[in-house]
């Protein structure tokens, strides 16, 4: 394969994963100060905790995530790659990182989704 084509498909792949980013976001996803300002409230868990709590019971690879404010609700949404290879969005209180929801095939692979989870 020539240069030309490598260099004009690897930017093309650049090019789709962008447009693809910035259609995802959100009007109630939060801004760094916001987040900030909300954590300093007491109003959600810092970002780590939710972190290290997946790292410690979910068998996934972690992969996304998003601070969203709906009417005084905060959420954390992740998604993680699970040890089959599925995609799965977790979605978890932001105050008290209880999981609400979880979304996706195999969740019982993670380990960290209890049966009966709403979807």
């Amino acid at each position: 394969m020539s240069r030309w084509l490598i260099t004009f498909l690897s930017c093309l792949c650049v090019a789709v994963f962008l447009i693809g980013s910035s259609a995802t976001l959100r009007a109630d996803d939060v801004d760094a100060d916001g987040a900030r300002r909300a954590r300093d409230a007491g109003k959600i868990a810092p970002l780590q905790h939710l972190f290290d709590k997946v790292e410690r019971e979910c068998r996934g690879r972690f992969v996304e995530m998003e601070l969203d404010e709906d009417d005084g609700q905060w959420t954390y949404e992740i998604k993680l790659i699970g040890p089959r290879g599925d995609i799965a969005e977790l979605e978890y209180d932001a105050a008290d990182l209880r999981l609400l929801e979880a979304e996706g095939q195999h969740l019982d692979a993670l380990e960290c989704v209890p049966p009966g989870t709403p979807d």
